[in-house]
């Protein structure tokens, strides 16, 4: 009997916004994420080119936003919001992976978000995601590790596995995303599904 693995996505799939930008504007309102936007709008669009990596611009736009954040700060900050948004996650879909862990079945978030806030929102399940690198001052505007999208999704998993692709044949995978950050992801699985807007409701 294969052992069961299920993967999904954070942003989009999990939860129904970019929890990215929504705590941003938890934390300087909706006047204050604009105004960051607007100060990033530069890279943003190199972003959206191709010609500057994503990963960086979210980088630049959260040492924007929570610089002067400690890790413990952050923590506590994040812990915080994520008290008062868990109206955010989809409820069906997360009770379908809760179930099917109970079954037996590996469930695993994998993400671009940081895991800083998103192991809170789930913390029943491993979180794989984008890492933020602080030190005593606060935030440095660094990532920690690469910035969890696209083919580093399934370099992720397969890190956290490592038989994984030495025993392909063994597993089944069903994968949850709902973006281009998640191709890669569902194309490894041997089951995807692309979550849209009201599903899971």
């Amino acid at each position: 009997m294969k052992k069961e693995i299920i993967l999904s996505d954070f942003d989009g799939t999990l939860t129904t916004c970019d929890t990215m930008l929504d705590i941003i504007r938890f934390r300087h309102g909706t006047a204050g994420l604009w105004l960051a936007l607007l100060r990033l709008l530069p890279w943003i669009v190199m972003m959206k080119l191709h010609l500057y990596p994503n990963g960086k611009a979210k980088a630049r736009l959260l040492k924007h936003c929570f610089g002067d954040l400690t890790a413990a700060g952050f923590r506590q900050f994040a812990q915080d919001y994520v008290s008062r948004h868990t109206h955010l996650l989809r409820p069906a879909l997360l009770r379908h992976l809760q179930e099917a862990q109970a079954g037996g079945a590996t469930v695993i978030v994998i993400t671009a978000s940081p895991v800083e806030w998103v192991r809170w929102f789930v913390p029943q399940f491993t979180v794989l995601g984008t890492a933020l690198d602080f030190d005593e001052r606060g935030f440095t505007g660094r990532l920690a590790s690469p910035n969890c999208y696209g083919e580093e999704k399934v370099r992720r998993l397969t890190q956290h596995l490592p038989g994984l692709f030495a025993h392909r044949d063994t597993f089944r995978i069903t994968a949850y995303g709902d973006s281009r950050g998640d191709k890669e992801m569902l194309d490894f699985a041997d089951e995807a599904h692309i979550v849209r807007k009201n599903d899971w409701m």
